[in-house]
């Protein structure tokens, strides 16, 4: 083969496995940033480049492999991870990919990267057979990996930081790079190469207009995390805890060219904490407010960050009409065992205040965590039911790689998952941590029916259909009837 092209960046179908039989219509299809990104980073650097983001266009293993194959590219940067984000069952879709690759195209170079390659890239190597995994942020190493094979090399200089691969069955790695310092310097994702006709909003993010989930899109307004909670890997791909933002005009001229080029009104911001500098989100906030957007945006926030009603009725100023904080466990035990140490004032402040400022909340909650039993579970869901969020989120605690809590799992003897898609909070074969008083199973089922009775709750539908309107009524209705099979739950 040829090659045409220089550079594919390929994001795996992985929808069926993160969200199960809710994929086909509740779920939203997000954009691939990182794989925006490092295309747009590629191709500012000369390289020509293509992305196929086969999650958007709903393509199984072997279609990508033969779109792969007929873009004839010199190598495929396959990513397990959008920006800021660490599901890992992305790395099961990739793997289901790389072998599909492998077959229709045995000679074609792959290159893994994301949050399990950055955690363990040599079993990227030995176990996936990737032919480069890259450990950190892939910009410059995927440019370096690039030319190296335009020049007719099988691998690259040692000097290129972080890329792995095996010479003669023995590992060659370099050190991971350092971090962008400035993320005004990257460009901006490359949407003119993205399926922007196919990326659509969650539903609940817009119950207000369930017929209006798309134009839909994606962006970051900073880097990093500087929070180091046990249960969460996002930080792994950078190596620490870290901070970096964008400036505040430097995000608007992007969600101004998304506005004006593509139509974008429901923005997801994918920062993992957006509130981290109030200076920076009131400058942002203002900047958007005076654009006169008709905007429809949420955010990440942790409660801590909330200090003051302005920096809230700014936000919702600027088109922020949704803010989903990581409440994760009613019991300050629970939290504070994984380091999320959010104190019951501090939330119920943050929760008045937005409800004051007219923002929708979504309230995520983590069942199974190391210190709960059956009384601190049923304690979070009936505060869940208590606050009466606009929507609610319940996941199983997961033994994420890369995470303290994978470690601890290790340590302990818990029973982790055989397969990457068995850390999928909706796949068949979902297998969540046990804790020290309660079987996997045990957890996984509270987490369903939890969802169930919060969603089937009388004074809950209530306030759905005062704030938004019988239609996100009847779509709830139609959510609860799709069942989720589950391997472990049927095994008794």
């Amino acid at each position: 083969m040829t090659p045409s092209l220089d550079l594919l960046c390929l994001f795996p179908n992985n929808r069926p496995r993160a969200y199960g039989a809710l994929g086909a219509a509740a779920a939203g299809i997000s954009v691939p940033v990182q794989t925006g990104l490092t295309a747009a980073y590629a191709r500012r650097a000369g390289l020509s480049v293509a992305v196929l983001d086969a999650d958007a266009e709903g393509l199984s293993p072997e279609e990508t492999a033969e779109r792969a194959l007929r873009a004839a590219p010199r190598l495929v940067v396959l990513s397990t991870d959008s920006l800021n984000s660490g599901d890992v069952t992305k790395m099961a879709a990739a793997s289901d990919v790389l072998r599909a690759l492998r077959r229709a195209a045995p000679g074609l170079p792959v290159a893994l990267e994301g949050v399990v390659p950055s955690a363990y890239p040599e079993r990227m190597l030995r176990e996936e057979g990737a032919d480069f995994a890259i450990q950190g942020e892939a910009f410059q190493q995927v440019v370096d990996l690039t030319r190296a094979l335009r020049d007719g090399k099988a691998r690259p200089d040692a000097a290129v930081g972080g890329i792995w691969w095996l010479e003669g069955g023995e590992v060659r790695a370099s050190e991971r790079p350092p971090l962008v310092k400035d993320p005004d310097q990257l460009p901006f994702v490359a949407w003119d190469l993205l399926p922007m006709d196919r990326y659509r909003a969650h539903a609940w993010h817009c119950f207000d207009d369930l017929g209006r989930r798309t134009p839909y899109a994606s962006l970051y307004t900073n880097l990093g995390c500087p929070y180091a909670c046990t249960f969460c890997n996002v930080n792994v791909v950078q190596g620490r805890p870290n901070f970096r933002p964008r400036s505040p005009e430097n995000v608007v001229e992007e969600i101004d060219l998304l506005v004006r080029e593509y139509g974008v009104r429901n923005l997801r911001i994918v920062d993992n904490v957006f509130t981290v500098r109030a200076d920076l989100v009131e400058k942002l906030c203002d900047l958007l407010a005076a654009r006169g957007h008709d905007l429809n945006i949420w955010v990440y926030a942790r409660v801590e960050t909330i200090k003051t009603p302005e920096l809230l009725r700014k936000m919702r100023a600027a088109g922020i009409r949704w803010i989903a904080y990581g409440i994760e466990a009613a019991s300050e035990r629970v939290r504070e065992g994984v380091d999320k140490g959010s104190s019951a004032q501090a939330i119920d402040r943050a929760i008045e205040m937005t409800r004051q400022a007219g923002i929708h909340i979504v309230g995520n909650f983590i069942f199974g965590l190391p210190e709960d039993d059956h009384d601190s579970m049923r304690r979070t869901l009936d505060l869940a039911k208590e606050y009466c969020f606009e929507y609610a989120n319940f996941y199983a605690a997961m033994a994420y790689p890369g995470t303290e809590l994978h470690e601890l799992a290790r340590r302990e003897g818990i029973r982790l998952p055989d397969a990457w898609s068995g850390y999928g909070q909706y796949s068949e074969d979902a297998l969540p941590m046990s804790t020290r008083h309660l079987s996997a199973a045990e957890v996984l089922r509270f987490r369903d029916e939890a969802f169930v009775e919060y969603n089937s709750d009388p004074r809950y539908l209530d306030c759905i259909r005062r704030t938004f309107g019988q239609p996100a009524v009847d779509f709830i209705g139609e959510l609860l009837k799709i069942r989720l099979r589950r391997k472990l739950l049927e095994s008794g």
